[in-house]
């Protein structure tokens, strides 16, 4: 299971690194500390705060999240 820091520290990545490349993104998380990188990845994409494009990960816009939390 991610913890909360490390969620955290995953959370700053992306917003450094708005779009990046799957692989990297698990090696460098790697190299942050974070111990299983996909499973917070996995975790991020659950709350919204990342999307899967092709290959890569972005950062979901605030704007967008919120719409989509709008939708009944």
């Amino acid at each position: 299971m991610a913890t909360e820091k490390e969620i955290e520290l995953a959370i700053k990545y992306f917003k450094e690194n708005i779009s990046v490349g799957e692989l990297i993104a698990v090696r460098e998380l790697m190299a942050e500390g974070v111990k299983e990188p996909e499973k917070v990845i996995e975790a991020l994409l659950q709350m919204g705060i990342i999307e899967r494009g092709e290959g890569c990960f972005n950062l979901v816009r605030d704007s967008k999240r919120n719409k989509q939390s709008e939708k009944p």
